[in-house]
């Protein structure tokens, strides 16, 4: 069994929930995932109270067997062997036994910590070499490369996609100035993952990841530092708050008559017929502050959607006497 326990998501609202799922592709971006062979349903002593036993459903193993069990009281695991007598519903162990072994249910229990797992164990024998395999469906195309992580003593490991992310974007760009916006589709697009379990010998069925049909998830090329994450969360306008444009600076330089383009983050948006418009409206001001030209546009949005713009600044439209430009884009 594998647990999808945590993703790049970022929560934009919690209830009900809003999640932002646009990445940076040069950051560490980890699905964490969880090994749970099976479920312990109780841990009781045995042995004048001094050795483990676990009763359980469908257990495979045999007598001699190595496996791991999660002790609560400690958050620890502890390895030890499968003893004789043993069924696939009552597993005696060489395991001293301690009262954090009683698995709890964290739903139930306001102590526990909802996002670990308290009730289970790995047998390392009957999955010996375990591993997790996960694959990208990128812009509906499935990729050939796959990622294969191992899972730590307590049966975690990350899924880290970034490494396929960086090889499929390119140098260069899409938006060559000749339209307003156009979509860098060589930096930008979207995927959706499955996962699977392996051991030697073995390969489990692809689970696609947070449920069927697939998650779609956003990725632009950029990078982002450790403390800020791989989410690009401040930079997806929605319905509710505006986001600012996707570059370095917050007032980037513009050099009168060389090309000028500003990149920003256009969503997914709910399907609007017969097609999506932005509205672009690019303001000049003289030093005084004052307008001189407010120059409202509209853009067919149906093939921008879901990737990183460009937004081509056209020099003819700067008049000489312009000190600064705003520009603004809305959708409906």
């Amino acid at each position: 069994m594998i647990t999808l326990f945590s993703t790049p998501a970022y929560v934009e609202q919690a209830s009900p929930e809003i999640l932002c799922r646009w990445l940076a592709t040069e950051s560490p971006n980890n699905f964490r995932l969880l090994r749970h062979d099976w479920d312990i349903v109780s841990a009781d002593p045995y042995n004048g109270g001094l050795l483990l036993q676990l009763t359980v459903a469908g257990y495979t193993g045999t007598e001699g067997h190595q496996i791991t069990v999660y002790n609560r009281t400690l958050d620890a695991m502890y390895s030890g062997v499968v003893q004789a007598e043993s069924t696939d519903t009552i597993i005696y162990t060489n395991i001293k036994f301690i009262l954090g072994f009683d698995p709890s249910d964290p739903l139930l229990d306001p102590d526990l910590d909802p996002d670990k797992d308290y009730a289970y164990f790995n047998d390392n024998m009957l999955r010996a070499g375990y591993y997790f395999e996960g694959k990208m469906t990128i812009n509906e195309v499935e990729h050939p490369l796959t990622i294969i992580a191992s899972p730590d003593s307590f049966g975690y490991a990350d899924l880290d996609v970034s490494g396929i992310l960086r090889i499929i974007t390119t140098l260069g760009k899409v938006g060559d100035y000749t339209k307003l916006i156009m979509a860098e589709t060589n930096k930008s697009g979207n995927f959706s993952l499955e996962y699977r379990e392996c051991w030697y010998g073995w390969s489990g069925a692809w689970i696609a990841a947070e449920g069927s049909p697939p998650v779609l998830w956003y990725y632009g090329e950029a990078i982002r530092s450790e403390e800020q994450g791989s989410n690009l969360h401040e930079y997806e306008a929605d319905d509710l708050n505006d986001a600012p444009f996707f570059n370095s600076f917050d007032r980037p330089v513009y050099f009168r008559g060389l090309p000028f383009d500003l990149t920003f983050i256009l969503p997914e948006r709910p399907l609007i017929s017969p097609v999506g418009e932005l509205t672009v409206t690019i303001r000049t001001y003289n030093s005084v502050n004052r307008i001189l030209s407010e120059d409202p546009i509209l853009v067919i949005a149906d093939y921008l959607e879901g990737h990183l713009c460009s937004l081509t600044i056209d020099p003819a439209g700067i008049e000489e006497d312009a000190v600064y430009f705003t520009a603004e884009i809305t959708a409906p």
